[in-house]
This record gives structure tokens, C-alpha cells and sequence, in this order.
């Protein structure tokens, strides 16, 4: 418009001279000179195609040598740095990237489809790279923090605080490259609460602080029938574990023949005489001996088989030295002879005896794990399993003081025996450390038909549903709060799902070592880019501003010099 009216102005001015044949040259020659003008302002451009070089991103945990190396062999190479979640321009114009540092993180690497990539690692987090811990937990049941400390600071603390921030456990740093760690405390009441690990330094000022988010739930007591064909320390010692735990427990004793010595803890006097399906009816578990297992009737064995079967009732059968030569008749479990007698449990390196077998493991069986020692193996049966150990005598646990140990085997073998309770709804969170503004993945088990599922805020979450699990469902949401979030179904209240999520400074270490984790499965560590098709784009490029200078210079000269030479 600014244009098409300078070229208007110069009209009005030799509008006069129109009836002369050098009216309609001027004519010509300004808007030639105002079209380059023109021009010039706009900056047309032209596509051009050009080759797809290498670029260099930064990510966290780079190494500046590794940096300054790469610019000094290859001097304009194109350099930018990574922001999570943030499209990378660098992508447009490159085909072989240097991805230097810790990585990017997992919901980025599409972008990355097609591109060649050498992943240069950086240095190794230090810190609190690993932090394990049950994030739901029984109440009156220990809550066991397992830590490993890379590059540990000598004279430092690291400190284990209960949500109101009194110190229950402690333990002081060593020199080294890393240190494993493990803190104890025990809950003394149900509800969600933010346990924390505080790093102080020798002078005891505080360093840095890791949430520890935690789930304690009221611990469900159980109905317990334990038959034994004579009284042993083993069942003693068990039942009084079970009976102060709350649990309900009927304990049967044979003393000869046909008669029976019955003891009722937390629960009203009803013997059971005969095994049928109607007296096992209600029992979560049932800790039988040897002797009483084989010795059952094939109508007792059948109602106990049903109960297992039919009604999810667990089944763990106390061992003997005659178990292990049982008929594969007699017992499902198979065994081969190992020669040992002990076995370490426990983190405090606690030696318990055993019967020196060891279960033929394969398909079915399966073990139980817990402090990473194989403490038990059983057998699915349908809804139920039947369960046995080669452990020998861990009333000996309580003897020698170690209470808590014997609390945590038995604790983690019933819990995984019982009866499970049929759930409606059931979460599962699929981030590790979920944090503000960023992808939190779930995954839901419902029956619910359409289920919908809502943040605090109210906001519907889109769920896509398995293609070939009907009833198993995946969402993601992005937490807009740290600290602890809820998600629920729509249709159900009670189905509420508790998450935590982290602020941006906490369990960085953790989170750099996964980070660098999955860059190194993605893109491995090989050195070089390996063989890369060279690409092209077509990009826009300016045409020079001096193609359209030098007509207007002599466009102007012209009208200036014109007047002179027709006067």
C-alpha cells in the first residue's frame, strides 16, 4: 500500500506532461524503481535444496571436552540444547546427530525416528541413584529403604525422617565410588504419608532431602487353621505369631486316635473333626504338617483339593526329613539333594538351617521371593496354590532375637499363600518418577463397562483399551501439582488411586540414571554413526537484497537526470 502510493504521488506530480511520449518512459522507469524498493523491504525467497548435515545436542550431564572436541573438528556444525517435551529445531536441518550428556528422556525419542544418532554418555549421576522400597505396606510391618549412593561424600549423614521430620534411623557415608544402604522404620499407624531421606554434611548442615511417598493400609486379619499330627515348636511358635498379629486362628493337635486337642485364638470354640467342604468354608490358609497331609482320607483330600481349588484357599505343608522321599503320588513337589544345611536371610546375614534338598524348579512351581532369597516355592492350583520351604526350625529366629527377621519371612510367605480377595478395580502406575507437566502413564483393570476416570481437577482422562484384554485399560495424564495426586473412576468413589509426584530438584540422581539407562538400550554406545543415507531439504532462501538495489539506483538516476537533459 506504502508502495502503491509513492508510485500515486510521482503520477500527481507529472501528471502534467501526460499528452508527452517521456510521461508514460517516467511512468515505466518509477515503478521499476518502487517495485525494487519494494522488494528490497519484502526479502522474496527461493526454494533451494540442500544436504542434511551434523548437529550436536546437549542434554543434561554433557561433558564440555566432548563438546569443544566435536566443534574443533567439525567448525560450524549446528549446536542446541535439549528442553523435555520441547520440539527440537535441530532435527529439521541435520540427519546425524551427536547426543551428548545423559540423554533425552523416553517420550522424546520419537523424534528421533530416521535420524542417526551417536550417543555420547556423559559423566555417572552422583547421588541417590537407586531408592527401593515397598510403596504400600502392611501396617505393623517394617518399612525397609534400600539405597545406593554413587560418589558418597566421607563424614556425610544420610538420615532416615518420619513425616514430621524426627530422624529413625541413620548411617554415615563412607569413601568409595558408591554405597549400598539400608534404613529401617516402622509405621505406627495407616494413611499416606511422605517419609524423607536428609543427606547432612559433617557439620550437620542439611546437604539435600529425597521424598519417600508411602502407603501404610490396616493389615487384613486372617482366618487360620493350622492341623498338625503332634505338637512341635515350629506350630507353637507360628501360631503365637499369628494369634498377637490379630489373625484368627484354630489350631488342631492330634494326640491319638480319633482324639484331637483344639486351641482357639481370636475366635469362638468350633472343632473340626473331618475335612469337608463346608468346615474349610471361610479358612484364607491352612498350615498342615507332613504327617497330617498324607494321612488324609481320599474324601478329606478331595474337600481340601476343592477348598484350593475352588474357593482360593492356600495350602503350605510344613516339612520333614521324610517329606523330600515322598511319591509323586504323595506330593506334586519334586526335590534333588544339595548338600547344604543353611541358607542367609535376611539383611542383618542371619544363618537359618535347611534340609539339604532344593526344589526342581520349571514350570508350574514358582518361588517366593523376599530380601532377594528364594524362601519358598508352590504350586498353582487353579485359584488356590499349595506352597512348601526346606527351611528347618525358624522358631530358632526368635531364640537368637531376631524377631524382626522371623516376622518378615512369615509375613511375605502367608501374604503371597492367602486367599486373594476379588478387586473390582485395580491400578498400576507404569512411570517411575512421575513429575509436573510431564506424561504420567497407568494402567487400570476394571469390569466397568466404558469406565471414565477423572484427575482432583475433575478433567476426563481418554482411556485406550487392550486389544486383547477387554478389561484392561491404559491412560496418561500430566500431574499440574507435586506432592500427592488422585485419579478415580467416575462411577465409583471408592476406587481411588493415590500417586505421588516429585518436584523438579528431587530424585534427580535417579532419574539422570534412567534417563541414561534408556538412552544407552535406544541408542547404544558404539562410536560413529554406522552408514547414513544422505537427506535433503528443501528450504528458503533469500534472493540477494543487491539484484534489486542496482535497478533502483539507476532507476533514480535516471529520473533525476531525465528533467535535465529535456530542458
Amino acid at each position: 500500500m506504502g508502495s502503491l502510493l509513492l508510485w500515486g504521488i510521482f503520477i500527481w506530480k507529472e501528471w502534467s506532461q501526460r499528452k508527452e511520449r517521456r510521461f508514460w518512459v517516467k511512468l515505466t522507469v518509477s515503478f521499476i524503481g518502487v517495485a525494487s524498493l519494494l522488494l528490497m523491504a519484502l526479502r522474496p525467497a527461493h526454494q533451494k535444496e540442500a544436504l542434511l548435515g551434523r548437529g550436536i545436542l546437549l542434554t543434561e550431564g554433557h561433558r564440555p571436552e566432548q563438546l569443544d572436541s566435536l566443534k574443533a573438528i567439525f567448525k560450524r556444525i549446528k549446536t542446541e540444547s535439549y528442553v523435555p517435551g520441547k520440539n527440537l529445531a535441530l532435527l529439521e536441518t541435520t540427519d546425524s546427530i551427536f547426543v551428548l550428556g545423559h540423554g533425552v528422556h523416553s517420550f522424546d525419542m520419537w523424534q528421533f525416528n530416521g535420524k542417526a544418532i551417536n550417543f555420547l554418555r556423559g559423566k555417572e549421576p552422583e547421588g541417590l541413584v537407586d531408592i527401593t522400597y515397598e510403596n504400600e505396606i502392611l501396617l505393623g510391618d517394617e518399612l525397609l529403604v534400600r539405597t545406593r549412593y554413587n560418589h558418597p561424600k566421607a563424614g556425610h549423614w544420610l538420615i532416615l525422617n518420619d513425616p514430621g521430620g524426627n530422624s529413625l534411623d541413620s548411617i554415615s557415608l563412607g569413601d568409595g565410588p558408591e554405597q549400598y544402604i539400608e534404613l529401617i522404620a516402622k509405621p505406627k499407624t495407616s494413611g499416606q504419608f511422605t517419609y524423607s531421606l536428609e543427606e547432612k554434611n559433617t557439620e550437620g548442615s542439611f546437604v539435600g532431602k529425597e521424598p519417600l511417598p508411602v502407603k501404610v493400609v490396616d493389615r487384613e486379619l486372617l482366618n487360620i487353621l493350622m492341623v498338625n499330627n503332634f505338637p512341635t515348636f515350629e506350630t507353637k511358635y507360628l501360631k503365637n505369631f499369628l494369634a498377637e498379629n490379630g489373625h484368627s486362628v484354630l489350631a488342631r493337635t492330634q494326640l491319638t486316635t480319633n482324639r484331637f486337642k483344639f486351641e482357639y485364638f481370636n475366635r469362638e470354640a468350633s472343632p473340626i473333626y473331618q475335612m469337608t467342604p463346608k468346615a474349610l468354608e471361610g479358612f484364607d490358609l491352612i498350615v498342615m504338617d507332613v504327617d497330617s497331609y498324607i494321612g488324609l482320607g481320599s474324601s478329606s483330600k478331595a474337600a481340601l483339593e476343592e477348598a484350593i481349588r475352588e474357593q482360593g484357599t492356600g495350602l503350605f505343608i510344613q516339612p520333614n526329613a521324610a517329606f523330600f522321599k515322598l511319591s509323586q503320588r504323595q506330593s506334586p513337589f519334586r526335590f534333588q539333594i544339595d548338600g547344604g544345611t543353611e541358607i542367609t536371610f535376611g539383611g542383618s546375614g542371619q544363618k537359618l538351617k535347611k534340609y539339604p534338598y532344593n526344589f526342581l524348579g520349571g514350570f508350574p512351581l514358582q518361588p517366593i521371593v523376599t530380601d532377594s532369597v528364594e524362601i519358598a516355592f508352590y504350586m498353582p492350583m487353579e485359584k488356590g496354590k499349595m506352597a512348601s520351604f526346606v527351611l528347618q526350625d525358624t522358631y530358632h529366629l526368635i531364640l537368637n532375637g531376631q524377631q524382626d527377621v522371623y516376622a518378615r519371612l512369615w509375613t511375605h510367605l502367608l501374604n503371597d499363600l492367602v486367599r486373594q480377595k476379588e478387586v473390582g478395580t485395580e491400578w498400576q502406575a507404569l512411570t517411575d518418577v512421575p513429575r509436573r507437566d510431564q506424561p504420567f502413564d497407568f494402567q487400570l483393570r476394571t469390569n466397568v463397562e466404558s469406565p471414565q476416570v477423572k484427575t482432583d481437577q475433575g478433567a476426563a482422562i481418554p482411556l485406550l483399551q487392550d486389544f486383547s484384554v477387554s478389561t484392561l485399560w491404559n491412560g496418561t495424564t500430566y500431574p499440574r501439582s507435586t506432592g500427592w495426586n488422585h485419579l478415580q473412576l467416575s462411577t465409583d468413589s471408592l476406587s481411588r488411586f493415590s500417586y505421588y509426584v516429585f518436584d523438579t530438584n528431587e530424585r534427580k540422581a535417579a532419574t539422570q540414571k534412567n534417563v541414561l539407562e534408556a538412552n544407552i538400550r535406544e541408542f547404544g554406545q558404539h562410536e560413529g554413526f554406522g552408514k547414513v543415507n544422505p537427506s535433503t531439504s528443501r528450504e528458503h532462501v533469500p534472493i540477494s537484497p543487491l539484484w534489486f538495489f542496482v535497478p533502483f539506483l539507476l532507476c533514480m538516476g535516471w529520473l533525476w537526470l531525465e528533467p535535465k537533459l529535456f530542458q
